[in-house]
């Protein structure tokens, strides 16, 4: 094979997370009377830490408040929503079930908050279905994409070299991050437009249109 390890971001490409931070962010800022552009917000926030992120929504809105109680209010609705509705990605798991019959390795890497994906994990059973390789932002100092350390750190943990990864990521910052990592990167269009993920080596628009064997 041309690759040995297949990694996930989590958000947005394993997990259906996209619609449950549109409906967090829609009631955030309908309580404050702001208006504001769901695309813009994906492309601005999609592969980011969260705490990263409420920096960058209070200097974007000038929003009012303590730092901390605005992100802990975020989280809340964040965390209700993940409990109640989260689901995979349509046509994840099938994608899935191929991936694992070619027998590539495979794991998760992702700029999740700890607090999030260990609601995923409980929720989706992703230790089972990933073997327990998932690795996260806390790992390497909780540093967001584009800074590639987490793909560094699951390549490193799973014993695979840079240039026999292959990722799949749907945040622009991640696409980055795996180019800057030397890892072959895949975007998928679950939440932004083709045009956005331009850096990936490839785009595709659904898990049913990727025929991995033709990379392997």
């Amino acid at each position: 094979m041309n690759y040995d390890l297949l990694i996930f971001d989590m958000d947005g490409v394993v997990i259906d997370s996209n619609v449950l931070f549109h409906r967090a962010d829609d009631e955030f800022f309908k309580r404050r009377g702001i208006a504001f552009n769901q695309q813009e917000l994906l492309a601005l926030l999609s592969g980011v830490h969260i705490t990263d992120g409420i920096k960058m929504l209070v200097d974007k809105f000038k929003l009012q408040g303590n730092i901390e109680d605005l992100q802990n209010e975020r989280m809340e609705l964040l965390r209700q929503e993940y409990q109640n509705n989260l689901e995979y990605v349509k046509g994840f798991e099938d994608f899935f079930k191929r991936a694992q019959a070619t027998g590539i390795k495979t794991c998760i890497a992702t700029s999740s908050v700890d607090e999030l994906l260990e609601l995923a994990r409980h929720r989706l059973k992703l230790d089972e279905k990933f073997n327990g390789t998932i690795f996260k932002a806390s790992d390497v100092g909780n540093v967001s994409k584009p800074n590639p350390a987490v793909f560094l750190h699951a390549a490193k943990q799973m014993g695979v070299e840079l240039n026999r990864c292959l990722v799949i990521e749907d945040a622009p910052k991640g696409v980055q991050a795996a180019n800057t990592a030397s890892m072959y990167s895949i975007g998928i269009t679950t939440g932004l437009p083709k045009e956005a993920l331009f850096e990936a080596n490839m785009v595709i628009n659904s898990y049913s249109e990727f025929d991995l064997k033709k990379l392997l």
